[in-house]
């Protein structure tokens, strides 16, 4: 071949290109290069993908359960009208194809899945295969033994043992549950394509089995779905075959993302049982994109023209380039490549040669480098700002020196992204992105956003290079020296921080928003500060995810440069209409997670937020955002809800209730609601005299109120003392001072009962008609007097009560040398705590108006007290059962008759108890929404 017909050899920014097309030679090689790869070696992991298809088929399963037990009728009419349109059918058409398809179903299929898997050597995956269908067969007999066994009379139970003549039954066929395990096992198996047809043959074999009424489709479903949730479990306990670009692969997609890489080394955080090994590999791999296919066709043209040299009728071409006779044609490896083990290294050269489809990739161990110190020493020297979109992260250097950021979007890891966007987007209220479905489509949204924040001049440019692989997109970087906030060893310039609200305001002015401000996204470079990392804006923001922006900014300020600093540069950079929006949305479940680590304590974040809402006087009290369309909070609420319409139905006698309701006058209903209503202006009224912060008196009441529905799932006492703690506390009242506010109000309530009650006595003389018989006030006394003389004389005795009883006395103590000094204070709380106590006796008195009979003021007042104190002793949710026994005791040994005094007790727990819950249940939602409690 002359010298001129060759072809130059193609280097990287050449543009030589040949005059005249060129004889059949080899095809353009790439620049071989040495490869130093720094990575962890290839090992079976948990995919999360698994654990998740495994939770989704446990809901199923539930699912059809529920369904086969309140919908079985419609079911089975179903599967009745089907059956008798394609019974016919089935017993003459396809009667030998359906019974050679189950015999093939239930004997040959497994059996050909375990050959196959023994016949790969796929050890861990037969394991994991028979263990799941152990497993699958275990589950399904327990299930119906535990059924039988525990719930004998339960509708499902029914289902699951019925005959098959009455076809409603679900008959857990466990040959099923296991063929769909092993199948579910087996399917992750690269070598394996049983499955491509071994499950439409399953489905295709239940359908019929189900017209043929050997079993119903509920049955159908719950066996295949078991299989998969066993397989899925079993396959995330083992682990699997990682699907990522690992070893050659991985040089290849870098190269062909046009960088001529001669290193490439690991930077993330990896676990302390998976070190790093350092590699070296030859490669051609091509630069940039290559048409594959014509690559096939000219090696095909080689071979054919070899053939016709061997044979003499062509002279013989040059060999193509070989290193220590290993050929290396073009550099094509298969994507199956992967990086080998340390210890499957071959003992004579330390090379593991794999064979791929156009010739042999090599990697040998080099012992010479140090991968962990060449890995921190790279971390030292860049701070590379890692994107959160990336599963796997690299510093990749060139030929030239230059260094880049390479992140690979992995489709074993990408579910955890997907999980992440959708649970966003379900609690929180803010608009949040769609989660990408595919690793593509992931890719695409970074790229998108880099350039379009790059063109507004929000970014800078980086040479955003971006190439795909079978299992993995990369997306890299150029390296520019940057230095990101969490690296930063110093406290940032206030010029810094002034920046940073420049570049957020620009981009606020164009319509874009970050979504993730935080200290790997906030560069130093040059001295001047850069936002990177936009894959989680939006071109088109709304103005509460603007806002967002601002509160992860100054957040991350202030965890860096403290929170004074990072106020005033507010102050100077911001109108006051977005100072005033600042507070608001500065909340912890939209700020980083590595923002708030930052913070020494959940007090500092909380003085961010003070200091950002006294900054602005006018607003006054600042309400934060309804962020969250959830939190725990939320879920507490809601399960007390629950528990009270639980309560509620499970111990309301409807007929007795009914009967009650219907003989009393509903006039004196009325009265009794509204006279009891009162007790909780008389409560707002102790607290705000008794707390020497300003409460609101609207604000308040409305607390009482919701208190009802706390002290349905709570003693008497506790749950309303509970949610007053709370709402001191949210009116900056220290905790030791409201638990000191709320045991005086408690304390206080109880003296002036007892203090009414004598002075009602005396004042009427008429203590005495409260008809007790003498014996037992005698009985009484003397109990009273034994145990008093008790505590007094015994030593053990005297020094336990005084250990129990003085912590509240010093709680309280410093409250009443308060009062002591605000007489009008005590006046206003003796006042409410009067006007409880009147208002209940006065509902209590209206209940029995209502039935026709009535006690003399004394006489009623002590009843109600004595019985519902005695009542509310015991530890009951609301009092609920001992508070009405007490008080229907109480009026009976007062002369009431016992039906009177049962249906008295009765109706005024209804009036003011039960028909209170759903004005509680709104009061405590009101106090949510506003951030009272």
């Amino acid at each position: 071949m002359k010298e001129e017909d060759r072809v130059p050899e193609a280097r990287e920014g050449s543009s030589t290109e040949p005059t005249h097309p060129p004889a059949l030679s080899t095809p353009v090689p790439a620049p071989r290069r040495n490869v130093l790869l720094i990575d962890e070696a290839v090992r079976w992991v948990r995919r999360p993908r698994d654990l998740a298809g495994a939770g989704l088929f446990l809901l199923a399963i539930i699912s059809v359960m529920v369904l086969a037990i309140y919908g079985s009728a419609t079911t089975l009419a179903i599967t009745r009208d089907v059956r008798s349109a394609t019974q016919k059918i089935l017993e003459t058409v396809l009667f030998i194809p359906i019974n050679v398809i189950e015999g093939l179903l239930s004997f040959f299929l497994p059996l050909i899945l375990l050959i196959d898997l023994v016949w790969h050597r796929q050890w861990r995956t037969l394991v994991s295969a028979v263990a799941s269908s152990g497993s699958a067969v275990v589950i399904a007999y327990g299930m119906l033994w535990l059924f039988e066994k525990y719930f004998p009379i339960s509708p499902l139970t029914q289902q699951l043992s019925d005959s098959i003549d009455e076809q409603a039954n679900i008959n857990l066929i466990p040959y099923v549950a296991v063929i769909a395990a092993l199948l579910t096992v087996a399917s992750s198996h690269k070598a394996w394509r049983i499955s491509s047809w071994g499950w439409p043959l399953l489905i295709f074999a239940l359908v019929v089995s189900v017209l043929k009424g050997n079993q119903t489709l509920p049955g159908a479903l719950i066996t295949v779905f078991l299989g998969c949730f066993c397989g899925l479990l079993a396959r995330y306990i083992a682990g699997d075959v990682p699907e990522r670009s690992t070893g050659a692969h991985l040089v290849n997609i870098v190269r062909r993302a046009g960088i001529d890489v001669t290193q490439i080394v690991r930077i993330d955080k990896l676990p302390e049982d998976s070190p790093l090994y350092a590699w070296r590999t030859i490669t051609e791999a091509p630069l940039g994109y290559v048409d594959r296919y014509g690559l096939e066709q000219i090696r095909q043209i080689l071979k054919d023209t070899e053939e016709m040299a061997q044979s003499g009728l062509l002279d013989r071409p040059q060999d193509p380039p070989t290193d220590g006779g290993e050929l290396l044609v073009g550099g094509v490896v298969d994507d199956g490549e992967a990086l080998p083990r340390p210890d499957e290294s071959e003992p004579e050269s330390a090379i593991h040669r794999k064979k791929a489809k156009s010739g042999y990739v090599s990697f040998r161990l080099d012992p010479e480098v140090d991968p962990d110190r060449l890995s921190d020493s790279l971390k030292e020297k860049w701070h590379p700002p890692i994107s959160v979109a990336a599963s796997r992260n690299y510093i990749v250097t060139d030929v030239h020196g230059t260094a880049y950021i390479a992140g690979l979007i992995d489709t074993d890891q990408h579910i955890m992204g997907v999980l992440a966007s959708m649970w966003n987007r379900l609690t929180l209220t803010i608009g949040s992105q769609r989660p990408q479905r595919t690793i593509e489509e992931s890719a695409d949204r970074v790229v998108m956003m880099e350039l379009a924040a790059t063109h507004a001049g929000l970014a800078p440019e980086r040479n955003l290079r971006v190439a795909s692989g079978t299992n993995s997109m990369l997306v890299t970087y150029k390296l520019r020296g940057e230095t990101a906030f969490h690296a930063m060893t110093d406290a940032p310039l206030d010029a810094t921080l002034d920046e940073t609200w420049a570049i957020l305001q620009k981009a606020h002015q164009r319509g874009f928003c970050h979504g993730n401000v935080g200290p790997r996204s906030v560069v130093m470079h040059d001295g001047h500060v850069e936002i990177l990392n936009w894959e989680r804006g939006s071109l088109a923001a709304s103005e509460l995810t603007r806002r967002i922006d601002m509160a992860q900014a100054i957040a991350l300020m202030a965890s860096h440069a403290g929170v004074e600093r990072a106020v005033a540069s507010a102050q100077r950079c911001l109108p006051l209409d977005q100072m005033i929006s600042l507070a608001p949305a500065l909340q912890a479940a939209v700020i980083p997670h590595e923002t708030m680590a930052r913070f020494s304590s959940k007090k500092e974040f909380q003085r961010l937020r003070d200091s950002l809402t006294e900054s602005v006087p006018a607003t006054g009290e600042v309400q934060p955002l309804q962020l969250r369309r959830f939190s725990p909070r939320t879920v507490i609420t809601l399960s007390i809800g629950l528990v009270a319409v639980y309560l509620l139905l499970a111990s309301i006698n409807i007929e007795e209730l009914r009967d009650t309701i219907s003989q009393a006058v509903p006039a004196w209903m009325v009265f009794s609601f509204i006279a009891g209503m009162f007790s909780y202006v008389g409560a707002s009224l102790v607290l705000k005299a008794y707390t020497a912060e300003n409460l609101n008196f609207k604000t308040t009441t409305i607390v009482q109120l919701a208190a009802s529905v706390v002290a349905l799932v709570a003693p008497a006492g506790i749950g309303p003392a509970a949610l007053n703690l709370r709402f001191l506390q949210k009116n900056k009242v220290a905790t030791p001072v409201a638990i000191a506010t709320v045991s005086l109000v408690q304390v206080a309530q109880f003296v002036t009962t007892v203090a009414l009650l004598v002075l009602l006595g005396l004042a009427t003389g008429d203590v005495g008609s409260f008809a007790v018989p003498s014996g037992t006030i005698l009985v009484v006394v003397a109990c009273v007097a034994v145990v008093a003389a008790a505590f007094v004389l015994v030593t053990p005795l005297r020094k336990w009560a005084s250990e129990k009883i003085r912590p509240t006395i010093d709680q309280i103590w410093p409250r009443l040398v308060w009062l002591g000094t605000h007489p009008i204070r005590f006046f206003y709380g003796f006042c409410g705590s009067v006007l409880q106590s009147v208002a209940y006796v006065a509902a209590f008195g209206g209940a029995l108006a209502a039935f026709g009979h009535s006690l003399p003021v004394v006489t009623l007042a002590v009843t109600y007290l004595v019985s519902n104190s005695v009542g509310s002793v015991v530890p009951s949710p609301g009092g609920i059962g001992p508070v009405e026994a007490a008080l229907t005791v109480g009026l009976t040994a007062a002369g009431v008759p016992y039906s009177i005094a049962f249906s008295t007790a009765l109706l005024f727990r209804v009036l003011t108890f039960w028909i209170r819950i759903p004005l509680g249940w709104l009061a405590l939602n009101w106090c949510q929404r506003r951030n009272v409690v």
